[in-house]
């Protein structure tokens, strides 16, 4: 038996309880982990709110990424063997002490990264990059706007941008968050709480338009990120936080956000030369296109080249509580639950 974290209905943060589950054996192509800690995504929080139509129903234990220790193979798994550090994507069931997972979303996890920073950069960095180097395709010199800058995928999307020699702007709702950014390379910040970040880029960077946006927010912001673009210019979406506010469901503000996400005009894209990209990475780890991309970050990794920046670490046991400190957009960086030794 292992103890989860589970969703027992959809609502606020306090729906979580701690059950007992089965654990079961690993299939021919399965590995079994002995979980140290979990990464904690916003999509976690939508789904808790019941705004996450992938989510399965009620009761159900969230959770996409864990890092850990091999407890057991599968008769056909060649790469791992029972005590190997690893990192993996388990598309929901993360919240837990042990997870069973196919061994392609399994990585192994390097030696002079903790737990905590396998399970903060997995999901994270794998966004940044499929976004930045798999659809934008990103070269020396572009000009890349982040949303959520300060944020798990936009530490992390910053950090693969100045790699690859980008200039890089970025929003964030308070200057202590842009002024870490700032030590991480970010070339110009903007307070969306005080400024529209449209006229600001517009009037303090220039009438240069912007090669890529990447947008965790989705609503409006859409609309808005256009008129910055140029004609081939792209922009990756890859959430819909402007759905919430608070713990509890605004159901006219969610439905104004979703009716500007679903009506995109394609002959509007047509006319300003212009893409949009809808990215849910989680769906991709099936595809060739993860296991280049989750080489290529271990490799940055190794050459230290990049780093997992976290916020804060909670105890498992305390998932509401790091749900709360996340939607309230308290974190530079990534929030990990860890998972006491006994």
């Amino acid at each position: 038996m292992a103890w989860a974290m589970q969703i027992s209905k959809t609502g606020k943060a306090d729906v979580f309880e701690k059950v007992m589950l089965p654990v079961r054996e690993p299939g021919p192509k399965e590995v079994l982990i002995d979980v140290r800690a979990c990464g904690v995504n916003f999509a976690d929080v939508l789904m808790r709110m019941g705004l996450y139509p992938e989510a399965p129903k009620t009761p159900f234990v969230p959770g996409y990424e864990v890092a850990g220790v091999v407890a057991q193979v599968g008769a056909d798994v060649t790469d791992y063997k029972p005590g190997d550090r690893v990192m993996a994507a388990t598309y929901f069931g993360g919240y837990a002490t042990q997870v069973c997972c196919d061994e392609v979303k399994v990585l192994p996890l390097p030696e002079h990264l903790s737990f905590e920073e396998g399970a903060g950069l997995l999901v994270n960095f794998m966004t940044a990059w499929v976004a930045l180097h798999e659809m934008a395709r990103i070269r020396e010199g572009d000009h890349v706007l982040i949303h959520g800058i300060a944020g798990g995928v936009g530490l992390a999307a910053l950090q693969l941008a100045k790699q690859a020699g980008c200039v890089v702007y970025g929003t964030a709702g308070s200057q202590a968050k842009l002024d870490y950014a700032k030590t991480m390379g970010l070339d110009y910040g903007i307070n969306y709480l005080r400024q529209d970040f449209v006229s600001d880029v517009r009037l303090n960077v220039g009438r240069r338009p912007l090669d890529v946006v990447l947008d965790p927010i989705g609503g409006d912001y859409i609309a808005k990120n256009r008129k910055l673009l140029k004609p081939t210019g792209k922009l990756i979406v890859f959430g819909m936080s402007n759905a919430i506010s608070g713990e509890k469901i605004n159901i006219l503000k969610t439905l104004k956000t979703a009716v500007n996400m679903f009506h995109i005009s394609l002959m509007s894209l047509m006319g300003q030369n212009q893409g949009i990209f809808g990215l849910n990475v989680l769906r991709l780890w099936d595809f060739p296109i993860m296991r280049s991309s989750g080489q290529a970050i271990l490799k940055a990794f190794e050459d230290q080249q990049v780093k997992c920046i976290l916020s804060d670490t909670f105890p498992l046991e305390q998932a509401a509580e790091a749900h709360r400190y996340l939607q309230d957009r308290r974190n530079v960086g990534k929030v990990v639950l860890t998972v006491a030794q006994e």
